[in-house]
């Protein structure tokens, strides 16, 4: 008996739902439904930066708030990201740096709108530079 108990534990806890976010199914992962393609502000060169993201909420309640302030914050995600060169971000410090300057760009947004910076971090899911 205590061995089926173990193993009904041990099951649950590398169950799919528990490893979605608590076994509620939930996750504090915010997808950004689609990619941010956009010029690069190199001189002389035309080139493009695609970028998938995600945000990191700081709680799961903000959730709502995160969805009535998507085109906020897509915007002015594009605008930092249309900021950079090549030579900004074609090295892993300046994708960091970039990722960082982001985030506390949609933080001080979202501290305006709701007085609440909202999201922990962003995470670029994809990252192409053409």
């Amino acid at each position: 008996m205590r061995q089926l108990i173990c193993g009904f534990l041990l099951a649950s806890l590398i169950s799919p739902s528990f490893a979605a976010g608590g076994g509620g199914g939930t996750t504090p992962y915010l997808e950004i439904p689609t990619p941010f393609v956009v010029n690069l502000a190199d001189k002389g060169a035309l080139s493009f930066l695609q970028v998938n993201a995600q945000l990191k909420m700081a709680r799961q309640d903000v959730k709502q708030h995160l969805f009535l302030h998507m085109p906020a914050i897509q915007h002015a995600i594009m605008m930092v990201l249309s900021e950079q060169t090549t030579d900004d971000i074609k090295s892993v410090a300046g994708k960091q740096k970039l990722r960082e300057t982001t985030l506390k760009e949609v933080q001080t947004l979202l501290e305006e709108k709701i007085g609440d910076p909202a999201v922990d971090e962003i995470y670029f899911t994809g990252f192409i530079i053409q």
